[in-house]
């Protein structure tokens, strides 16, 4: 199945744990969460390695994301 959508599991599973970390840094009710405390729950226990791969995958660090996302 996943051959077949051009992707491996594991890129599956980090894909899925990458838009969940969007997601919380988007939402309002987590800004008193380190970016790094969102990473871990969502399984990311290196700060650096979550950081380029979230860039990569959306253009902007975690922390550049959140600032733009929550600007008023």
């Amino acid at each position: 199945m996943f051959r077949e959508e051009g992707t491996t599991v594991s890129a599956w599973i980090r894909e899925r744990r990458l838009e969940h970390c969007r997601r919380d840094l988007r939402d309002p009710l987590q800004l008193h969460r380190p970016v790094s405390a969102i990473a871990a729950g969502w399984g990311f226990v290196d700060a650096a390695h979550f950081s380029r791969l979230f860039k990569a995958a959306y253009g902007a660090t975690p922390r550049e994301y959140r600032v733009t996302v929550l600007r008023p």
